[in-house]
């Protein structure tokens, strides 16, 4: 994989739009990444890293939205553009981060949502590939064979966490190779495996316990049926005894359910042959008390039907006489309904005669009514009523045919009078529009000068405001500015003394280390004899061995507190000398700022350009409010002349309408006139009309009803006449006393039903064939049973009954009792068979949790985590040292081990140096600062190729290499270098991250970050 260009825009610290060409950049294979310290160096590979995968590295994560730089311009917007090739293709991925970008029309801004779009190269030019942030990420990453952890891991090799690395302990390496390798899946296994064999132990103890509980359950269940067959056998006669019995409690598993099969079983048997025992008893009883219940009902049965017979014979005489009466009364009601027409009509007949009298007077004293019938009420008839009634409904009918135009009259009178009203103010609303609309017109005049006065003499209240804010930013800037350099001199004193005392201190150290060496060499000369060879050297001869320097105790403790005193002041030093770097680049970006101008000046500028700002406000109110009081008057002006229009074409309309409604007033009023016939008006008239028909068809109905009266009472008469004559009756008082009322008849038809019914039954009942056979019996003297011996044989049948009944229910309990126990024994031969298989799982999960978490039969205690973690160290320790040995001039090479590092502690994750020289191996942490360096560097490129052989050994021709080379001397910078110009084989470009200034002269090749007030820019070339 090799960039080939990169673009950024609004990115970080970069406002602008850099462009970057690694191919003119890389060109020598080398190339130096510099800048000061907050330039942007971190954001060259962030941009990278996003542009691939959409995200920035390390602790930057989650902060995409946040991505667009503070210094570019308003609606300039971030973007990423990578041009790099892979896997023989050549693609170009552009990404735009989420961002707020000021809205189109007014004020505020809205949110831009991130965008991606991914392209390729072909013969034909770009070819889009995708414009979707998902797929553009699956594709850039299937090319590329790694996640973005890998990738960052790859391209940027991060000495400085290998440095860490080597000085750590087992449990702090740990730590850091977790982080490199995200071994998290192995140590989520063994927590996994941990928690299953737990669970499978639980679930071994959850299928014993439900084994055990359904044994149990089978006890429970054959407990009451056998007890209650020992309860039966004991009370047989002879008792029965079951010679095979075996103790349940004793038993378990199938051989428990076979016994208990067994037992059930039989006293299954045994209580079927109780309950048809005692079945066969109850039905025999049963059947005596029917037959002796029989017995006792048809000779009871015999009795009262002799007995009714006597009775019935009784009552013959009273029968005759009830149905003498029922036919006298039968023979009434015939005549009954003529005897009352003749009364009801002799009624009806006086009662029509007195209406006509009461209608003839209430008639006569209707003028109306009188005059239309032309003759004395008394001698009227019906035809001349009728001529009356005939002349009033056409009258009425001619008036209501003429109501509507009264109707009308009165609205059209109305109507011209709301008309001549509404014209009256329609005149006046037209006058008073014209005079609104002279004096809207005059106001706008006037408005419009003010607003043209006003534009002329305003500001804009954006760039007042921004500098009025410059302004007060600027003051803020030159009083930080006035403490930082405050504090920055304190700083730089504080950094001396803090160097000096450093020098002071190496320089003790030295001259208690010289010492020391002179004491060591001393008493290695002492020792040494003619012919055998020197530790040191291995020559036989020793011409001029070393004098004994000094032969006392304390060298080595003065030695040791005198490295220990200057490491703590070269500490205090360096942090001294981070302290006041950053507080000189803090000062710095003050001075660019403008820290360094006068205070007064600064704070008389805030003044004025408050005040102007103040002003800009105060004039762009005074025009909004103009502008709104001329749109309100134009709204105005529109409206009134609007209404004047409109006053003027309604006033001519209601003039045109009045003039016809009086024509048509005119018209109707003659019509009317001799409609009402002398009446004011046509309802007086249609009144007097209504009252003078209410009685002329009261006495026409009257007539009329009188007529029909006299003729039904006269037909009446003579039917009852002829109908006393062809019965036997006399007259009309013998039908009437032969009339029996309603309840008198019902009791007789009921007297004579009820007697003759009950002579057939009891006939039926004496015939009987139950009543002949106790006849029967009587006759041949068979015995009755009595109340008290079918008492007796009820009760021993009920007994029996009883004793039946509990047998049924003993075999049915015993029956379902077997049932549940074959039941319960398949549930177990299940649950058996379940936990058989769990047992072996929970064995096996057991022996795999001990295992990965370094226990039991792990003779090197160590994980499964620390395992996967030592073969990753074990093949980047090799990978590393065939670059190490390269550095070291052949002397240094790295070896893995797996030794237990002390006690009983776990081990895996050793790291040793092997000194080639010596043949001896040395814990890492014993290299010296550029020796840690180079192990270190040589670690991370070891890292890149294992991470890299993982990912399918995909070729990474990019690769940047941080900060360490200040650490190294002039021979071993020279071997770093070698080393790293032999990256550069098979085309790779190296970019290295680096301070030193003599890496600026021996790599002519730069990128370089330069940092400023409006943000940060790139610059590609030879650092002069």
């Amino acid at each position: 994989m090799r960039i080939h260009r990169l673009e950024i825009q609004a990115f970080g610290p970069f406002a602008g739009r850099e462009v970057v060409d690694f191919d003119e950049l890389g060109a020598q294979g080398l190339f130096l990444l510099n800048g000061s310290t907050g330039a942007g160096k971190t954001s060259v590979l962030d941009a990278i890293a996003y542009a691939l995968y959409g995200q920035v590295p390390g602790a930057r994560q989650g902060t995409s939205g946040q991505l667009r730089s503070h210094h570019a311009g308003e609606g300039v917007g971030p973007e990423v553009l990578c041009e790099f090739s892979a896997g023989g293709r050549r693609l170009e991925v552009q990404r735009k981060p989420e961002w707020m970008r000021p809205v189109k029309r007014g004020q505020g801004t809205t949110r831009e949502q991130a965008s991606t779009q991914l392209r390729e190269q072909t013969a034909d030019g770009w070819e889009v590939k995708s414009t979707r942030n998902d797929e553009a990420a699956a594709e850039i990453q299937g090319l590329l064979g790694m996640t973005m952890a890998q990738f960052t891991k790859v391209v940027l090799l991060a000495q400085g966490d290998f440095a860490a690395f080597l000085r750590a302990t087992a449990e702090e390496r740990q730590t850091l190779l977790q982080k490199l390798f995200g071994t998290d899946i192995y140590k989520d296994l063994e927590v996994r495996l941990t928690a299953e064999s737990r669970q499978a132990n639980t679930d071994v103890a959850a299928g014993l316990n439900e084994l055990a509980a359904t044994q149990q359950l089978a006890r429970s269940q054959s407990a009451p049926t056998l007890a209650a067959d020992v309860a039966a056998q004991a009370q047989a006669s002879p008792p029965e005894q079951d010679t095979d019995a075996v103790d349940i409690a004793e038993l378990a598993g199938l051989e428990l359910f076979a016994e208990l099969g067994r037992q059930v079983a039989l006293a299954v048997a045994a209580a079927q042959g109780r309950a048809a025992q005692a079945e066969q008893q109850h039905d025999h009883l049963e059947e005596a008390v029917r037959d002796a219940q029989a017995r006792s009902a048809r000779h009871t049965a015999l009795a009262s039907a002799v007995a009714e017979q006597l009775r019935l014979a009784g009552l013959a005489e009273q029968s005759r006489l009830w149905r003498h009466q029922q036919e006298q009364h039968h023979e009434a009601q015939v005549l009954a309904a003529v005897v009352d027409a003749a009364v009801t009509t002799s009624q009806a007949g006086q009662q029509a005669r007195a209406m006509v009298a009461s209608a003839a007077a209430s008639f006569s004293t209707n003028e109306v009514a009188v005059a239309l019938l032309g003759q004395p009420v008394d001698t009227a008839g019906a035809s001349a009523l009728e001529t009356v009634d005939r002349e009033l409904t056409t009258q009425l009918a001619a008036v209501a045919a003429v109501l509507p135009d009264e109707v009308r009259l009165g609205e059209k009178t109305t109507l011209l009078a709301g008309n001549r009203s509404s014209l009256s103010l329609v005149l006046t609303l037209q006058q008073e529009q014209g005079e609104a609309v002279g004096a809207a017109r005059t106001r706008l005049d006037q408005i419009q000068g003010q607003l043209t006065a006003l534009r002329e003499g305003a500001q804009s209240v954006e760039l007042t405001q921004q500098a009025a804010q410059q302004a007060e930013s600027l003051v803020h800037t030159i009083i930080e500015h006035t403490a930082q350099q405050l504090l920055v001199t304190h700083l730089a004193e504080a950094e001396s003394s803090a160097r000096g005392q450093a020098l002071d201190a190496k320089e003790t150290w030295l001259q208690a280390f010289d010492r020391r060496l002179s004491q060591v060499a001393g008493e290695l000369a002492a020792d040494l004899v003619d012919g055998d060879p020197c530790q040191v050297c291995g020559s036989t001869v020793h011409p001029d061995p070393s004098p004994l320097a000094s032969s006392g105790a304390d060298l080595p403790k003065a030695e040791k507190a005198a490295k220990q005193a200057h490491e703590l002041a070269e500490k205090m030093a360096n942090t001294a000398r981070t302290e006041l770097a950053q507080g000189q680049s803090t000062l710095a970006v003050l001075v660019e700022r403008g820290g360094t101008g006068k205070l007064n000046d600064a704070q008389d500028a805030v003044v004025q350009a408050t005040m102007a700002h103040e002003r800009a406000s105060k004039t762009v109110s005074e025009i909004a409010a103009l502008a709104a009081e001329a749109a309100t008057h134009e709204e105005h002006l529109a409206a009134a002349r609007s209404a004047g229009l409109a006053a003027a074409e309604r006033a001519a309309a209601l003039s045109a309408t009045n003039a016809a409604l009086g024509q048509e007033i005119e018209l109707l009023n003659e019509q009317l006139t001799l409609a009402r016939d002398g009446y004011p008006s046509l309802a007086l008239r249609q009144a007097a009309l209504t009252q003078a028909q209410v009685p002329a068809d009261a006495l026409l109905r009257a007539v009329r009803e009188r007529g029909t009266a006299m003729q039904a009472q006269e037909a009446a008469a003579i039917a009852l006449t002829q109908a006393l004559a062809a019965s036997d009756f006399s007259d009309v008082a013998q039908v009437k006393e032969a009339l029996l009322s309603p309840s008198e008849a019902a009791a007789v038809d009921k007297d004579l039903k009820d007697y003759t019914r009950a002579v057939a039954v009891n006939a039926d009942r004496l015939a009987a064939a139950d009543a002949v056979l106790a006849a029967q019996e009587a006759a041949a003297n068979v015995p009755v049973p009595t109340v008290a011996e079918l008492e007796a044989l009820r009760s021993a049948a009920k007994d029996a009954q009883t004793h039946a009944r509990a047998g049924a229910v003993a075999l049915g309990l015993a029956e379902s009792a077997a049932g549940q126990l074959a039941a319960t024994e398949i549930s177990f031969r299940k649950l058996e068979a379940t936990v058989a298989p769990l047992r072996e799982r929970a064995a096996l999960l057991a022996g795999l949790a001990d295992v990965v978490r370094g226990s039991g039969d792990n003779r090197y205690k160590m994980t499964l985590t620390s395992y996967v973690l030592a073969a990753r160290l074990e093949q980047v320790a090799q990978a590393a040292s065939l670059r190490l040995s390269t550095m070291s001039d052949a002397r240094y090479t790295l070896r893995h081990s797996d030794a237990k590092t002390g006690g009983n502690r776990k081990s895996g994750l050793g790291l040793e140096v092997v000194d080639q020289w010596t043949g001896v191996s040395r814990d890492t942490a014993t290299l010296s600062g550029g020796e840690s360096f180079m192990a270190s560097l040589s670690l991370a490129l070891g890292l890149s190729d294992v991470v890299q052989q993982e990912s399918g050994g995909l070729d990474m021709e990019t690769l940047f290499v941080d900060e360490g080379f200040g650490s190294l001397d002039e021979q071993s910078l020279e071997q770093v270098m070698d080393a790293l110009e032999g990256l550069r084989d098979g085309g790779r470009m190296i970019g290295l991250v680096s301070h030193v200034a003599e890496m600026k002269t021996r790599i002519p090749m730069h990128l370089h970050v330069l940092k400023g007030r409006s943000g940060s820019t790139l610059t590609v070339g030879s650092l002069e």
